[in-house]
C-alpha cells in the first residue's frame, strides 16, 4: 500500500524559514560526546552565562548517542522543558560528522520545526565548533516555478484584480528570493495563483528547461545531498516512503520528534480522495468556458477543438454524477460511512478516459516540448482521477474505511469521495522500521499509564530500548488542576450544558484576569461557548480560531490579556511561555467521535480481535491528547497556573482516574475557590 502514490499528496505546506548552508570539509573526525556538550561542566554550561543543567536532558542524549552508536532502535517520552530537540540534535550531529552520515530529523508542527532551523540549529553552529550542515527539505511545489512565472506572464492567466495584484508580488519578489519558497513570500498567496507559478513535478522539464541553472528546486536539492542533517515533516517522509527514496536522498538515520502523530500523518498521507471542486479546478485549467482561459485555449493545434469538446462532455458528466451524490445523500454538512460500495452509475471514467486518450493523441502533434509536458501532465491526471475514483466506488482496497463528506459552501457544497487505511502499523514495520538500524522515536506525550504499549501496538514499533523522563518542573507547586464534579455531562439533555459551562468558562477567565486558553473538541461548542461569553461581556479580547491565523492570534494573545477559543490545531505545537498564559480550560475529554468514519472502523478490528476498544484504543487517544492540552500550561521554570477539566465523567466514571494519573503530579482541587486563592 505505502508504494502506491496518491494523487496530489506529495506537497508540503508548513511555513518555514530559509536556511545558511555552508561548504565545510564532509568527514570531521571528532572525540567530543553528549557529556563535554551538554553536562553540568560541559562546552554549553563554560559558554553560555545562565546554561541549566538537566539530568532528562543528558540521560536522553546519552540513549540517543548509544542508539546511533549501537544501531538500535528507541522510544522516549521527554516531558515539556527537558529539552530534547537538543538532547538529539547533539548526538546526532556528532555522529553524522564522525562518519559522514546522513541523519532525518522529521517534525509534525511547523512551530517546532521553526525553533529547529531558526534557534536551536543555529545556536549549536555557533556554540558546538564542529563544522555540520543541514538542509531544510520541502515538498517541490513549495518552491517557484521560473519557467512557469515566465510563461504566465506570457500567458495572461489571471483576469481578477487581487489576482492579478498578488501575481505581480510574485513576480516583484522572484528577483529578490535566493530560496523561492512558497512561504517565504512577504504575503498569503491565493492558491489559484501559486498553482499558476509554482513548481509541479509532472511539468519539470528537467535540464531541457531553459532556467534549469537557477531553478530554486535543484539548488536546494544540491544541498540536502552534501548535509548532514535533513529537516523534514512526516507528511515529506512518508512521500519519500511511498515514492520508494525517490524525494529525498538516501540516508542512515531518523529522529521522529512529536511522533504521537506519526500514524495519522501515514493515514492521511496514504488515503484516496476525489472531490467535486478538483476535478472541476483541474477542468478549468484544461478549459474555463467562463473566463476563456485554459491550456486547450493557448495550444494551437487542429486537435485542440476535438479535445476541448470532450473536456466539456467530462464537465457535463461530474456535474451529473455528484449531482445525484447530493440527490442521494443531501446537501446539508455530513459525513457518511459507505460499509459496502454504493450502488452508483460512475458515469465519469469513460469520459475521463476518452478526455486522457486524446490529450496523448494532442500531446504528439505538438512541437513545443513545454506544450508537450503540459499535454502529458493533464493526461496524467486523468488517469490518477480514474484511478483514485474507482478504487474509491469499487472499495478496491482491502483494510480501508471509505465515506462521504458533504460540506456547504457559498457556490456549491463540497463533495468529497475518500478511502483510507484503517491500520498502518504493519506497514511501517515492513518499508520503515524494518529498513532502518537507527530509529529514534520522542514526543512528550506518548505513553499511557507510564507504558508505551499503546502507541508501538499502533505503529508497529517494536524498539530495543524504551526511556521515560519526566519534566524538570516542580508542577507540586506550579500547578493547579481543577476538575469540578458539579457540572452536567456532555450530552445531558435534562440540563442547560452550554450554558453552565460557558458560565464556568467564565468564571475562570475572570479569576486568571483573561490569559486564557479554551480548548475545544468540536467547533460547535466553541461557537456555543464563544457566542455567549461574547453577549455577557468579558473585559478581555476573545480570539476565536478561524478569524484570524494562528500566528496573529498568538500575537494579539501575548499583547495583552486575552481569551484564545481554539480546537485541535491549540491542543499541540503551541508554545506561550511567561505570564501570557495563565489558564488552560479544556471543555470536554478530547474523545475521537465513535461514529466518525475512521474512528468506528478502527473500534470495529479491534473487536473482531476481542480486544476492548474503549479500553485499548478510545481512552489511551484520549489521554495522549489531553496530556497534550495540558502541556500547554507549564513551557518554563517560572511559569505558573491553573488546568481545569470541566468534563465531569473525570470524577464520575471509572476511567476517570487514569486520567488523572497519566498527568504530571500536582494538586487536584474541586473548588473554584481554591482556584481564586491560588490566583490571588
Amino acid at each position: 500500500m505505502l508504494l502506491i502514490q496518491p494523487p496530489e499528496k506529495i506537497t508540503n505546506q508548513n511555513k518555514f524559514c530559509s536556511f545558511q548552508f555552508t561548504a565545510l570539509p564532509c568527514a570531521v573526525m571528532t572525540d567530543e560526546n553528549v557529556e563535554k556538550i551538554l553536562g553540568s561542566d560541559g562546552l554549553l554550561s563554560e559558554q553560555l552565562e545562565g546554561f541549566e543543567h538537566r539530568p532528562q536532558q543528558i540521560e536522553m542524549a546519552q540513549a540517543v548517542e548509544t542508539a546511533f552508536s549501537d544501531a538500535k532502535h528507541l522510544i522516549v517520552e521527554a516531558g515539556t522543558g527537558t529539552g530534547k530537540s537538543l538532547a538529539y540534535l547533539v548526538p546526532a550531529i556528532l555522529w553524522a560528522v564522525k562518519n559522514n552520515k546522513k541523519v532525518v530529523i522529521s517534525t509534525y508542527t511547523k512551530t517546532l520545526q521553526q525553533q529547529i532551523l531558526n534557534h536551536d540549529i543555529p545556536f549549536l553552529r555557533e556554540k558546538l565548533g564542529i563544522p555540520f550542515r543541514y538542509a531544510l527539505c520541502m515538498g517541490n511545489e513549495n518552491y517557484l516555478s521560473l519557467r512557469r512565472l515566465k510563461r504566465s506572464a506570457q500567458a495572461g492567466l489571471f483576469n481578477k484584480a487581487d489576482e492579478e495584484a498578488q501575481w505581480n508580488g510574485v513576480f516583484d519578489w522572484a528577483v529578490k528570493t535566493e530560496t523561492g519558497y512558497r512561504n517565504d513570500l512577504p504575503f498569503e498567496v491565493m492558491p489559484q495563483v501559486w498553482e499558476e507559478v509554482g513548481r509541479q513535478k509532472d511539468l519539470c522539464l528537467g535540464k531541457n528547461c531553459e532556467t534549469h541553472a537557477s531553478c530554486f528546486y535543484f539548488k536546494a536539492r544540491k544541498k540536502w545531498f552534501g548535509a548532514h542533517l535533513l529537516i523534514v515533516n512526516h507528511h515529506l517522509f512518508f512521500a519519500n516512503v511511498a515514492n520508494s527514496g525517490a524525494v529525498l536522498p538516501a540516508f542512515d538515520a531518523v529522529v521522529f520528534d512529536e511522533a504521537q502523530n506519526l500514524e495519522e500523518a501515514a493515514t492521511q498521507f496514504l488515503g484516496l480522495e476525489v472531490s467535486n471542486s478538483n476535478l472541476f479546478y483541474f477542468l478549468d485549467r484544461l478549459h474555463n468556458p467562463r473566463t476563456k482561459k485554459g491550456l486547450l485555449i493557448r495550444l494551437d493545434h487542429p486537435l485542440v477543438p476535438h479535445v476541448r469538446k470532450l473536456a466539456m462532455t467530462l464537465r457535463q458528466a461530474i456535474e451529473s454524477f455528484f449531482t445525484h451524490l447530493l440527490e442521494e445523500y443531501g446537501r446539508e454538512d455530513r459525513v457518511l460511512r459507505f460499509y459496502k460500495p454504493p450502488v452508483l452509475d460512475n458515469g465519469i471514467y469513460v469520459p475521463m478516459e476518452a478526455l486522457r486518450v486524446s490529450l496523448k493523441s494532442l500531446e504528439t502533434g505538438l512541437h513545443s516540448e513545454e506544450d508537450r509536458i503540459d499535454a502529458a501532465a493533464a493526461a496524467e491526471r486523468c488517469f490518477e482521477f480514474n484511478n483514485t475514483l474507482s478504487a474509491i466506488l469499487n472499495q478496491n482496497f482491502n483494510g480501508y474505511v471509505y465515506w462521504i463528506e458533504i460540506a456547504k459552501r457559498k457556490r456549491f457544497p463540497r463533495v468529497s469521495l475518500r478511502g483510507v487505511p484503517i491500520h498502518v502499523g504493519d506497514e511501517l514495520q515492513v518499508q520503515v522500521f524494518n529498513k532502518l538500524d537507527r530509529i529514534i522515536m520522542t514526543s512528550a506525550t506518548l505513553t499511557t499509564s507510564k507504558k508505551f504499549e499503546f502507541i508501538k501496538e499502533r505503529l508497529g514499533f517494536q524498539p530495543n530500548e524504551e526511556l521515560l523522563l519526566d519534566a524538570p518542573f516542580d508542577y507540586p507547586n506550579q500547578a493547579l488542576l481543577y476538575v469540578p464534579s458539579d457540572l452536567p455531562e456532555p450530552g445531558d439533555k435534562n440540563v442547560p450544558y452550554v450554558e453552565e459551562i460557558s458560565k464556568r468558562c467564565r468564571e475562570l477567565v475572570l479569576a486568571s484576569g483573561g490569559k486564557t486558553f479554551i480548548l475545544f473538541t468540536s467547533y460547535a461548542l466553541l461557537n456555543q461557548v464563544y457566542e455567549k461569553l461574547d453577549e455577557w461581556g468579558l473585559p478581555f479580547p476573545l480570539i476565536r480560531q478561524g478569524e484570524v491565523p494562528t500566528n496573529l492570534m498568538i500575537k494579539k494573545f501575548k499583547e495583552k490579556p486575552s481569551v484564545i477559543f481554539g480546537t485541535n490545531s491549540f491542543w499541540q505545537g503551541v508554545d506561550v511561555p511567561g505570564e501570557a498564559l495563565q489558564s488552560v480550560i479544556i471543555t470536554k475529554l478530547p474523545f475521537d467521535v465513535p461514529k466518525e468514519p475512521l474512528t468506528e472502523a478502527r473500534i470495529e478490528e479491534l473487536r473482531r480481535q476481542h480486544i476492548d476498544p474503549f479500553s485499548h484504543y478510545q481512552i489511551p487517544r484520549a489521554i495522549i491528547q489531553l496530556k497534550q492540552g495540558f502541556g500547554r500550561l507549564i513551557r518554563k521554570k517560572t511559569d505558573r497556573g491553573v488546568v481545569s477539566l470541566l468534563d465531569s465523567r473525570i470524577s464520575r466514571r471509572g476511567y476517570g482516574k487514569q486520567f488523572i494519573d497519566s498527568l504530571p503530579p500536582c494538586p487536584v482541587v474541586t473548588e473554584m475557590d481554591k482556584v481564586k486563592k491560588f490566583f490571588t
